[in-house]
């Protein structure tokens, strides 16, 4: 666990730290931050009760086939299969750092400090009502992530 703190604060030192936004402060428009750093904390530790509490329960968690297992759903709907699958993947989430990109905030996840992938949460309500995942490329660039003037 220790390792994949350090290896999150190089990913930081890397791509730059995060601005104060509007979503980071909690202005409306964009996903609540506490939410967000609440299902987080949840997803690094495995906490599926916290999740389920955290997720609505018709979130969607959709990913690029590449982030996952071989016959990985692509798509998964429902709080109880989002935080089952969220669980196995709790050492990618561990890699997780904030950056902000055109005024938003960016979750990058980065093990050993190298982008793996975008993860962009949607709230609504007080809980999260979806989860995107998209490849970084192979330029360190980020492929697929809508609104943020990249690719």
């Amino acid at each position: 666990m220790a390792g994949a703190r350090q290896h999150a604060s190089r990913a930081r030192r890397r791509l730059g730290p995060a601005q104060e936004t509007p979503e980071r402060t909690g202005a409306p428009g964009g996903p609540d931050p506490q939410i967000v750093g609440a299902f987080l904390t949840a997803a690094r530790t495995g906490d599926t009760r916290r999740m389920l509490q955290l997720l609505a329960p018709d979130c969607v968690r959709d990913a690029d086939a590449a982030l996952l297992p071989p016959a990985g759903r692509t798509t998964v709907t429902g709080a109880a299969d989002i935080a089952a699958e969220t669980a196995h993947f709790r050492d990618r989430v561990a890699a997780v750092c904030t950056l902000s990109a055109a005024g938003r905030p960016l979750y990058v996840i980065a093990p050993g400090g190298h982008p793996l992938a975008t993860l962009e949460i949607g709230t609504a309500g007080g809980r999260v009502t979806r989860i995107t995942l998209r490849s970084a490329r192979a330029d360190g660039r980020f492929a697929g992530a809508r609104g943020y003037g990249t690719g």
